[in-house]
């Protein structure tokens, strides 16, 4: 049998506090590293989501870019809940709580009235990481009379051929002076390098396109 003397107790003490401080600077090192997979994943990919930057037209007939969207059709831009007079949305009508000065616009131009839907996009860059994922595209819609909103993210490749898409809107339940909130959610398909953001807001009555939308938001999870 071993006998251990004083002198080999402590040299067994300090070797297990050793092995004790070794173990958890290896967990602390492992758990500093970066967690791997979606970079993207957790926030909002869409910038200028709620047509914030850039000033929101106060007058029938205005025109006016929204910084990072492009008008693809009709006169797609931004609108004043405030000095837009009271022709359409405002700040007391039902919208996103985070409300903002601006939001999406179908347009009152010749361009706008003459074109049969105003669309502005998009276009994100997706790393590979972002395939599998679940997308969930966001947003509050906005409609007047028969002009209608809705809201498309198309998954393409790098060819540029769509993959998938999802979309909010048109929805015919959305009615009165007030936006309404939709969502639907679904996977990032393998290959897709962007997903484009297409907003359109469809015109039937030869007339302003009212339509609207607002607070857009496509989320990785």
């Amino acid at each position: 049998m071993t006998v251990l003397t004083p002198f080999s107790m402590r040299n067994a003490v300090a070797l297990a506090l050793a092995a004790a401080a070794s173990a958890l600077a290896f967990t602390a090192s492992a758990s500093a590293r970066p967690a791997t997979g979606c970079s993207l994943c957790g926030k909002n990919l869409i910038k200028n989501p709620g047509a914030e930057a850039g000033r929101g037209q106060t007058a029938p007939g205005e025109t006016g870019n929204v910084p990072h969207w492009t008008n693809v059709a009709g006169q797609f831009g931004a609108a004043s809940y405030t000095g837009f007079g009271s022709a359409w949305f405002s700040a007391a009508s039902a919208g996103p709580k985070d409300k903002g000065k601006n939001y999406f616009f179908g347009g009152t131009t010749p361009a706008a009235i003459s074109a049969k839907a105003t669309i502005g996009q998009q276009v994100i860059a997706l790393p590979a990481a972002a395939a599998h994922h679940k997308a969930t595209l966001s947003g509050w819609l906005g409609n007047y009379g028969t002009d209608r909103a809705s809201v498309r993210a198309q998954f393409a490749d790098a060819t540029g051929k769509t993959l998938s898409s999802l979309r909010i809107g048109p929805d015919t339940t959305i009615g009165g002076e007030n936006m309404a909130p939709r969502s639907r959610s679904g996977s990032v398909p393998a290959g897709a390098k962007t997903v484009t953001i297409v907003v359109t807001f469809t015109e039937h009555d030869a007339g302003y396109n009212y339509a609207g939308a607002d607070d857009l938001s496509l989320v990785l999870s």
